[in-house]
């Protein structure tokens, strides 16, 4: 249960504040039309993830040679996350206020969201390998500590963008998200461990 819940929690706090789609559209809202307008944008992932977790459910249900099945999931679950990483530590910019969208907040960030691979890549790769390898308690905190994290720190993500934008720029922020890239590539390396042993059990 407790690697469960410090996973979740790594997670959902790096694909919050982590520049992406979403960040990017949750603070264009808050810089164009402020902190509620940024709020709205932030609590996509509660309508988008829902579906994308039951059809993963539903392929864990279904499995034949679960474990061997199990092991090639987390491995390239850590792949992924090691890609996540890399973008994550290299990344260079967030804000770019060129671009504004209009008051449709939650609605673009919900389309974003589900035109985007990396929730459907996640849930069925790292998320998919948390929730099978744990019981039904620790598979039910991994969901709705990500997921709760996940919107939290888009949250405050629009905060910071509604009253204090310098701050996305600065230098701590970046080394806050080099940090966290870090423990992603910590997390894939034992995914993929954890994917060969699996597949080696057999």
């Amino acid at each position: 249960m407790q690697e469960h819940v410090i996973s979740a929690l790594i997670f959902g706090l790096t694909a919050g504040l982590k520049p992406g789609p979403l960040a990017l559209v949750v603070i264009q809202q808050s810089l164009a039309h402020g902190f509620r307008s940024g709020l709205k944008a932030s609590l996509a992932p509660l309508i988008t993830d829902g579906p994308i977790i039951l059809f993963t459910l539903l392929i864990m249900t279904r499995m034949d040679h679960y474990y061997r099945l199990l092991g090639v999931i987390s491995f390239i679950g850590g792949v992924f996350l090691l890609y996540l990483a890399f973008n994550t530590i290299s990344s260079k910019s967030l804000i770019n206020s060129s671009v504004m969208i209009k008051e449709r907040s939650l609605s673009t960030a919900i389309k974003i969201n589900l035109l985007s691979p990396y929730p459907y890549l996640f849930w069925l790769t790292v998320g998919g390998s948390y929730i099978a390898s744990g019981s039904q308690a620790a598979a039910t905190a991994f969901v709705l500590i990500s997921i709760g994290t996940l919107v939290a720190s888009k949250i405050l993500l629009a905060w910071i963008a509604s009253h204090f934008s310098a701050l996305l720029q600065s230098q701590t922020y970046f080394w806050l998200i080099r940090l966290l890239g870090v423990l992603l590539v910590i997390f894939g390396i034992f995914l993929i461990q954890k994917g060969f042993t699996s597949f080696l059990a057999i």
